[in-house]
C-alpha cells in the first residue's frame, strides 16, 4: 500500500541559490508499476530509491520535467565532440545490482565533484548508496557500464555508470556517476547520447531526463538535447527554442 505525504521540507534548493527551500510531496512502495510510474512524470513525479517525490515549493515551479525524442534526437556539434572523445567507451547494460567497483566509483564522484566526505562508518555509507540507487520497486532496472577496452582477458576499467529506469515506452535517467580523473572526456554528456542509442535498440521513444532547471548550472544543460518535450501543467508540450527563450527570461507558462 502506497500513501502520499503533506509536502515536507527536505532543506536548500539543490539547484538554484534564489530559490525557496524545496518542499515535497512523497510517497514509499517496495514495488510499483512501470507504467504507473511513467504516467507520473509528467505530474512532476521522481523516484530515489523506494521514494516517489514531487516538488511543491511555494511559488518555485522551476523544476520542469524533460524528454527527448529518441527516434529524432540530433546531437550538436558540442555533443558529436564528446562521442569522439569516447569512442573508445564500451557501453554494457546490466541488470541494475551492487557491485564495489560501481560503489567505489560513486564515493570518488561525490568526493570530487560535491565535496562530499567520506563517511565514518563505511558500512553506513554502503547502505546510503544502496537506498539511494539500489533498492528499486521498478522491475527491469539497468546499470549502464562505460569501460575502457578489455586488457589481456580482464575487464577495462570502469570511467562511469549511468543507473536507468525501463519504462514502458522510454528509459528514464536515475542517476550518472564518473571518474573525475576523467573529466576531459566530457563523458557525462556523452552518456546522454549513448542512452538515447540504448533507448532506440530497446525500441523506446523517450528518453526521460528528469528535471530541466532554467539558470541551475548542474540541470541547464539537459535542454540542450533535442527535439524535446517538457511538461506544463501535466502535459507533454514540444520546446522549441522561442519557448525555451522565454522560460529562460522567467516566463513561465
Amino acid at each position: 500500500m502506497t500513501t502520499i505525504r503533506a509536502p515536507r521540507r527536505t532543506g536548500p534548493c539543490p539547484y538554484l541559490r534564489d530559490a525557496p527551500d524545496m518542499n515535497v510531496y512523497d510517497l514509499w512502495a517496495p514495488a510499483f508499476s512501470t507504467a504507473d510510474y511513467e504516467a507520473m512524470l509528467p505530474q512532476v513525479w521522481r523516484r530515489s530509491g523506494w521514494s516517489f517525490y514531487r516538488p511543491s515549493c511555494g511559488h518555485c515551479s522551476r523544476c520542469i520535467p524533460i524528454r527527448v525524442d529518441a527516434d529524432r534526437f540530433e546531437p550538436t556539434g558540442n555533443q558529436r565532440r564528446a562521442a569522439r572523445r569516447n569512442s573508445d567507451l564500451v557501453v554494457e547494460a546490466l541488470p541494475l545490482a551492487f557491485s564495489d567497483e560501481r560503489f567505489a566509483l560513486y564515493e570518488s564522484y561525490r568526493r570530487e565533484r560535491f565535496g562530499k566526505a567520506a563517511g565514518d562508518d563505511p558500512e553506513l555509507d554502503r547502505a546510503s548508496y544502496m537506498s539511494f540507487l539500489i533498492q528499486n520497486p521498478l522491475e527491469g532496472a539497468l546499470a549502464v557500464d562505460y569501460r575502457l577496452p578489455a586488457v589481456g582477458g580482464a575487464p577495462g576499467r570502469l570511467v562511469a555508470t549511468g543507473y536507468v529506469d525501463v519504462l514502458p515506452n522510454g528509459l528514464s535517467s536515475v542517476y550518472f556517476a564518473w571518474d573525475p580523473a576523467e573529466a576531459k572526456r566530457s563523458v557525462g554528456t556523452w552518456s546522454v547520447a549513448a542512452e538515447i542509442g540504448l533507448c532506440r535498440g530497446m525500441g523506446k521513444r523517450w528518453y526521460y531526463l528528469g528535471f530541466w532547471v532554467p539558470g541551475s548550472e548542474t540541470m541547464d544543460y539537459k535542454a540542450d538535447f533535442g527535439p524535446a518535450e517538457i511538461a506544463l501543467g501535466g502535459t507533454w508540450t514540444p520546446l522549441d527554442a522561442a519557448l525555451r527563450a522565454a522560460i529562460e527570461r522567467g516566463e513561465l507558462p
